[in-house]
């Protein structure tokens, strides 16, 4: 029986890690002890009990259960380094953490629960898989897609490049996040790298400012992670990308101080407004 996350179908590797991420900020420590399973070893597994000795440990037949595909782990809670196998209450909570990520829980199966299992059918039953069928990588559409996204408002200039490549240059990835907070009207210079960190951080865009500021090489999952979150944000907060180039503009010609203020607030006090208007008047003559 495989641990191994490597094992995994790609999405589901990249939800796993989330997973234990996830519950580790909830105080919940995880071991994920089955990952992928032959069809020989779930048969041998689904043979206790029913045709040897033994206790019964799973429910699917070899090519029935989503394990044989690379798509659902097992995991327990750890506590002293002693697995929690009867935590209800730990298991409730990493439920709703996996299920908020997108992975189904066998907490919730009506035949039999099974707590310890989660997975990622990619829209796809038994019967699709049976037949050859597999799930694309979401991570690689939400990729594409979020690409696609951040190339449509000007904020990156080559899709091929961060679609295409398996590493990326750290002076890229510290360029792409330069122009992100530019777009968001963050008017930081370049050398103020820290700072705007710290403002995509307030935004909850970055979780951690201090890996992008004393890594000299980025992981490419966490570089694709990061242009997800940017592609999202845009949509999630329908910003207006002409609205963010004219306050840009009038930050140029020292019209505004702040345009994190204007870009970001969706009711304005009316003294700003006054003495925005007054800041026009003077520059029209």
């Amino acid at each position: 029986m495989s641990r191994n996350l490597e094992e995994l179908h790609p999405y589901v590797k990249y939800l796993a890690e989330k997973f234990i991420e996830e519950c580790k900020k909830q105080g919940i420590y995880v071991l994920i002890y089955s990952t992928f399973r032959s069809k020989e070893e779930q048969d041998k597994l689904y043979s206790q009990v029913r045709t040897t000795s033994g206790k019964k440990v799973i429910n699917a037949k070899g090519g029935y259960s989503y394990h044989n595909y690379g798509l659902a782990f097992d995991c327990v809670p750890i506590i002293n380094n002693k697995a929690q196998w009867n935590r209800i209450d730990l298991y409730n909570t990493m439920g709703k953490i996996g299920k908020n990520l997108g992975l189904e829980w066998g907490g919730d199966f009506k035949n039999i629960k099974e707590r310890p299992h989660f997975q990622w059918t990619g829209g796809l039953s038994i019967k699709d898989l049976l037949q050859g069928k597999r799930p694309v990588s979401q991570v690689n559409l939400e990729f594409e897609n979020s690409i696609n996204k951040l190339f449509q408002e000007n904020i990156i200039n080559s899709p091929y490049y961060w679609i295409n490549n398996k590493e990326y240059k750290t002076e890229y990835v510290k360029k792409l996040i330069y122009k992100f907070s530019q777009y968001l009207g963050i008017n930081k210079l370049e050398n103020e790298f820290t700072n705007i960190l710290n403002k995509l951080r307030d935004k909850k865009i970055i979780d951690s400012p201090d890996y992008w500021i004393d890594n000299k090489e980025y992981k490419t999952e966490y570089v694709i992670e990061l242009i997800i979150k940017f592609a999202k944000y845009i949509e999630e907060n329908n910003i207006d990308s002409e609205f963010i180039s004219a306050i840009n503009k009038l930050v140029n010609r020292n019209i505004i101080n702040s345009p994190d203020y204007w870009i970001n607030n969706k009711e304005y006090k009316n003294e700003y407004v006054k003495e925005f208007i007054k800041k026009i008047a003077d520059k029209l003559g």
